[in-house]
């Protein structure tokens, strides 16, 4: 054990020494290409004003607007839907809780990161957007919080590095029945937990599925003017392929459920002939 956790510990030693490398470079193109001004380009959060700091993930993305574009409609379905209550968990620098704040201004939004840097990152942003009255900031996001906060009208938007696995039980937690989630999922470490989501949830939401995908500079003209390889480097989000993230929508009431059962009887006694 002490040897597995030795190893882990040198693998996030130099995965830290690359991601510095990897803001240095970034720093150096949008001051090039983009005359360093970090606002968001495009994408649902346009024109959210960003800074050069991050919790462990990459910049150029963001402020492209081209970050996780897989989501994109959801995250624009989200705005639109107009919630009370967005939870996010596992906020990191903030992308996602100040966007929110900012485009969904009629949303109260929990930021949660275990991160104390993360946090401070997260108020930064909430602050440069004059949207901190609406940034709640906190720690552990618990099953008791969850419990606490989840109202009929909330969204919860989660990526905690396969953490999802233990959090989300229904079971546990039957709030989640009511809210609606959209959850970056971690299979590559953790298997399984995908379809185990799917399982605890499908009797109760839609479930959307959507996967990392290709980028098309056409999506995002500020990168038209770029060299093809510097472009590739910028909008690069270092995740495998098999990336993915669910989307549960909470059946509405009045919802006409699947039943396999009734597929051939339109009610009244069955005489089981066909």
């Amino acid at each position: 054990m002490a040897e597995i956790e030795r190893r882990m510990a040198e693998i996030d030693e130099q995965t830290a020494r690359l991601l510095q490398l990897r803001i240095e470079q970034e720093l150096l193109f949008i001051n090039k290409y983009m005359n360093d001004d970090w606002t968001v380009r495009y994408g649902p959060f346009a024109g959210m004003k960003y800074a050069p700091i991050t919790s462990g993930s990459l910049l150029s993305p963001k402020v492209i607007g081209s970050y996780e574009s897989s989501i994109h409609q959801w995250i624009t379905d989200a705005i639109n839907h107009n919630y009370q209550t967005i939870i996010n968990v596992g906020s990191g620098e903030g992308y996602y809780a100040v966007g929110f704040s900012l485009k969904s201004q009629n949303s109260n939004v929990f930021a949660y990161d275990r991160d104390k840097d993360a946090r401070e990152n997260v108020a930064t942003l909430a602050n440069l957007n004059g949207t901190a009255d609406r940034v709640h900031i906190r720690a552990l996001c618990t099953k008791d919080e969850l419990k606490r906060e989840i109202t009929k009208g909330t969204l919860i938007f989660c990526d905690i590095d396969g953490g999802e696995f233990d959090l989300f039980r229904p079971d546990v937690i039957p709030e989640l029945l009511q809210a609606d989630l959209i959850i970056e999922t971690h299979d590559y470490g953790s298997p399984g937990v995908t379809e185990a989501l799917v399982q605890r949830f499908l009797p109760s939401h839609r479930v959307d599925i959507s996967y990392h995908c290709a980028k098309y500079a056409s999506d995002f003209p500020v990168l038209e003017a770029i060299p093809n390889r510097e472009r590739a480097f910028l909008v690069e989000e270092a995740r495998p392929l098999n990336q993915n993230w669910m989307r549960l929508l909470a059946n509405r009431p009045g919802a006409i459920k699947p039943d396999p059962n009734h597929w051939w009887s339109c009610g009244g006694e069955q005489n089981g002939s066909m």
